[in-house]
């Protein structure tokens, strides 16, 4: 995001009614309910979108982390990035084979290896010229334009920048193709988007046609200083982090879930522990690469290339298991922690966590000598060059 070429707006609190929900009386106790279950707390500006975190009733958007969404909760989907690369040189190559140099990486693994592209997304028309889009894998209902714009190509009106506060209010307020329960995405969310097969922008243009390659928001704040949210960049596709009075773009999401969010640490196997994400059941290494012991307080840390990042998941022996692979950057996302910083992300689950750049199986498109990693100092998810050396943590399952 480059903000020096962003305008500065003065941040308005715009204050909007809550939306009644039909047949269903919300209140603001969410004792025994699980994460994102629907409740119902007044907040100035009051929104409609309001859900338990922890056991708490929490308006997302509230101008603090207390309020950002406590992880993902839905079927991670893959990225979209179906070619294989190596460090640049010869740029895209046929894929290697298991034992080969560069094997494990993301176009080798996932959804993506077994189901064409125009399988993810479902776009449906509106007569009223405000078309909506159902992904398969996630179950979210998205707006099919980007705010400004309507039509079934999304060609009618002009495509408008909002400051934070602004994008909120607008997802909040918004009746589109018959629906008045939008909301401004969390940044679990909009990731989910982000297509990786491309750039500029890295959004599936059939199921989205019109987005412009820019930042778009996400109802959370930085935990580290609230004065800047989150945003997805969709001309590169990094998810970071910038004033709440810039201007950005806007799509509104609807749908999802209560989840049993979080993650659960298994002590099992002395010395080599894992942990399972409560809402995929993947399983990931329990310590970064270097480090092991119940606490990862044996061991020093490792860094690696990104070749040798590849490599290194997929000779892993871990706790009897030797299915192991480098995760790619949608899964690496979400044990990000948006409510932490320096890590971002649970200590309880993953202890002596570096913060610091983590690789992922998944290159950068545009800068093919890059791959894209997390920042679990700042959770912010971007490319470094493949020949740099980071951290490694690996997962096995169902990709």
């Amino acid at each position: 995001m480059n903000h020096s070429k962003w305008a500065l707006t003065v941040l308005l609190l715009l204050a909007c009614n809550k939306i009644e929900e039909s047949d269903q009386v919300l209140t603001a106790d969410c004792t025994g309910l699980e994460n994102f279950a629907p409740c119902a707390v007044v907040t100035s500006p009051d929104r409609s979108n309001d859900i338990c975190v922890d056991e708490v009733c929490e308006s997302p958007g509230c101008g603090t982390a207390a309020c950002n969404a406590p992880g993902h909760r839905f079927a991670v989907p893959d990225t979209n990035q179906r070619i294989c690369y190596d460090d640049g040189t010869a740029g895209p190559i046929t894929c290697p084979t298991s034992g080969q140099e560069y094997f494990g990486q993301d176009a080798q693994y996932g959804w993506d290896t077994t189901h064409a592209a125009n399988e993810r997304f479902t776009l449906t028309a509106s007569e009223s010229g405000e078309p909506t889009v159902g992904d398969n894998i996630t179950t979210l209902e998205w707006q099919g334009c980007t705010a400004g714009l309507s039509g079934d190509a999304c060609t009618a009106g002009a495509a408008g920048g909002y400051n934070w506060a602004e994008a909120l209010a607008y997802c909040d307020s918004l009746d589109w193709s018959g629906n008045t329960d939008w909301r401004l995405p969390d940044p679990y969310e909009i990731a989910s988007i982000i297509d990786l097969g491309r750039y500029n922008p890295t959004i599936d243009p059939d199921a989205f046609p019109g987005t412009p390659g820019v930042a778009f928001w996400t109802s959370s704040s930085h935990a580290g200083n609230p004065v800047n949210a989150w945003y997805a960049g969709l001309y590169g596709g990094e998810v970071s982090f910038g004033d709440k009075s810039y201007d950005c773009h806007v799509r509104c999401v609807r749908g999802g879930t209560a989840a049993e969010t979080g993650f659960s640490r298994n002590l099992a196997h002395a010395d080599q522990p894992v942990v399972t994400d409560n809402v995929t059941s993947r399983i990931w290494q329990g310590c970064a690469s270097g480090l092991s012991g119940d606490a990862c307080t044996t061991g020093t840390e490792a860094t690696h290339t990104w070749l040798e990042a590849l490599a290194y998941c997929e000779t892993l022996v871990w706790s009897e298991y030797d299915d192991w692979r480098l995760p790619d950057i949608n899964e690496l996302f979400t044990i990000t922690d948006h409510s932490l910083v320096d890590p971002a992300v649970d200590a309880d689950a993953f202890p002596m966590t570096p913060s610091s750049h983590f690789w992922s199986s998944s290159s950068a498109v545009e800068l093919q000598n890059a791959a894209w990693t997390v920042n679990f100092g700042s959770g912010v998810e971007g490319g470094e060059e493949k020949n740099s050396a980071h951290h490694v943590r690996c997962v096995r399952g169902e990709p």
